[in-house]
């Protein structure tokens, strides 16, 4: 059952569209609820999701599994086991995970009254019940979202997230006003039984032989899965005790606003850097086939792919860098000090973090996985031994800055490695066609930055002055790189395709 091309565009088509239309409501609720609640109840909730989250742990990794499994046995034509995948992974999760969140309860308790400040502990422990609830819903709902990416359906699953999110925005809008914080986690918890709703009522139709309630379990079917996911279980470990543990210690050293405003930055760099890397992801098919027919090429390749991820990113970053002042200003209504501290160290971070992504991909793609897992391990334990040192003696800057540093480390770990297989100097870090481009870049953003601060301190027009800033920088961007080899190679490439288009 191969996917066409049509239904290929159009879930990629979807799934841009879905990431553009959750950012968007993101930047809207994150604005409205700063307004009618505040900083520290905001903070309040990112704490309490980051310390329930990490119950998924006891995903064990099957959620991924559901999409390889459903899309084999469909392929097969083997109905009953497609169904049986997705019966057994919602069993098992949904289980294992109810008994962990109810055993794990009362250590939750403990964790937040280290945490958060007692004046907030009150209305921490009523929400809390609302929070766990709504990850062990997300979670079986998760199980069914993939079953249908499994079914080659990513665009209907990114039609009900879009639903859910415009629901999620008007809802806490209507209740939210009246009824505070408990109405945000219960608003949340009610999304995700939606979301359950409706992604089980449409998988029915592409999987007809699934029951209208999961009670297969097939001992089989577990194990496969299990084995399958088994390699991936240390990375998902790492990777998901990173996130909870960082909120934690900002809220026990910076206080809840610090933590509210932590979030706001790390959510609107991540959804820059992810644009970013997933134009990068294509590479995985296509590095495992050179790896198999051509592993010749796959020195050249990477090469490319590093100096083209310099190449976009550069301008990037530095130009979100230039915009946060007006961005904070829109955002959060002023601007807030943490907000352009937290973003500044995501930006920095995460722009030298998007060098390593060619790295990554290429050992996914060629199967080197080991020092992407190691990777993910020294970023964990460093991200928690740095964060606690630093945030007990700097406040939440430390232990941002000690996240950035755990995340850094990691990254450079992967990128290294890689360079020193396919023999790429250290000087091509700075690729030799991109020095000039990055020259007048670097010295913009610098050149911009004390600017931004010379006329804050002077009280002048955020919106006059970071347009005045961008156009400058724009405008030095283009008339440097129109001497830029991609530009020539771009031109090339329009002609030929629009002489080819001429009859």
């Amino acid at each position: 059952m191969p996917i066409t091309q049509r239904r290929f565009v159009s879930n990629a088509a979807l799934s841009v569209l879905q990431v553009l239309v959750s950012g968007v409501i993101l930047f809207l609720l994150y604005r409205y609820l700063l307004r009618h609640l505040g900083a520290e109840q905001l903070g309040l909730w990112s704490v309490l999701l980051a310390s329930t989250s990490v119950a998924r742990l006891t995903d064990l990794g099957m959620t991924g599994s559901v999409v390889k499994f459903v899309a084999r046995y469909r392929a097969k034509e083997q109905p009953e086991e497609a169904s049986s995948v997705v019966q057994t992974t919602v069993l098992t999760i949904g289980g294992i995970m109810g008994l962990v969140l109810l055993a794990v309860y009362p250590l939750l308790l403990h964790i937040l009254d280290w945490t958060i400040p007692a004046a907030s502990m009150a209305q921490a422990q009523a929400i809390l019940p609302w929070a766990v609830l709504g990850v062990w819903v997300g979670s079986i709902s998760g199980v069914f979202q993939a079953a249908l990416d499994g079914c080659q359906q990513a665009g209907y699953r990114n039609l009900l997230n879009i639903g859910g999110n415009v629901f999620m925005i008007l809802a806490v809008m209507w209740f939210v006003p009246e009824y505070g914080l408990g109405a945000l986690a219960r608003v949340q918890v009610a999304q995700s039984v939606l979301l359950l709703l409706a992604n089980w009522a449409l998988l029915q139709r592409f999987m007809p032989g699934l029951p209208w309630v999961p009670w297969r379990w097939s001992k089989a079917r577990f194990r496969e899965m299990f084995s399958y996911s088994l390699n991936f279980q240390v990375t998902t470990v790492a990777i998901m005790l990173c996130d909870p543990a960082t909120k934690i210690l900002m809220s026990k050293f910076g206080g809840l606003s610090a933590a509210a405003y932590y979030e706001m930055a790390n959510q609107l760099v991540v959804r820059i850097r992810t644009l970013l890397v997933s134009a990068n992801s294509v590479m995985v098919p296509v590095i495992a086939e050179l790896h198999e027919t051509s592993p010749g090429q796959l020195r050249a390749m990477y090469v490319r792919a590093y100096e083209t991820v310099f190449f976009l990113a550069t301008p990037v970053y530095a130009g979100l860098l230039l915009v946060l002042p007006l961005v904070s200003e829109v955002w959060i209504g002023h601007v807030e000090t943490q907000f352009l501290v937290f973003a500044t160290i995501f930006i920095v971070t995460y722009f030298l973090n998007n060098l390593e992504v060619p790295a990554y991909f290429d050992n996914l793609g060629t199967g080197s996985l080991r020092w992407n897992t190691w990777a993910h391990v020294v970023m964990a334990v460093l991200n928690l031994t740095l964060g606690a040192l630093l945030g007990y003696l700097y406040g939440a800057v430390g232990v941002a800055i000690g996240a950035a540093v755990a995340l850094l480390v990691s990254s450079a770990m992967v990128l290294f490695t890689v360079h020193k297989k396919y023999e790429v100097p250290a000087r091509q870090l700075i690729p030799a066609d991109h020095r000039r481009i990055a020259l007048v870049v670097g010295c913009m953003t610098v050149a911009g930055v004390l600017w931004l601060i010379w006329t804050q301190s002077q009280g002048l027009n955020t919106l006059t002055n970071t347009a005045a800033l961008v156009v400058l920088f724009v405008a030095a961007y283009v008339v440097t790189g129109w001497r830029h080899p991609y530009r020539s190679q771009l031109a090339r490439a329009w002609q030929s395709r629009t002489s080819k288009a001429v009859p």
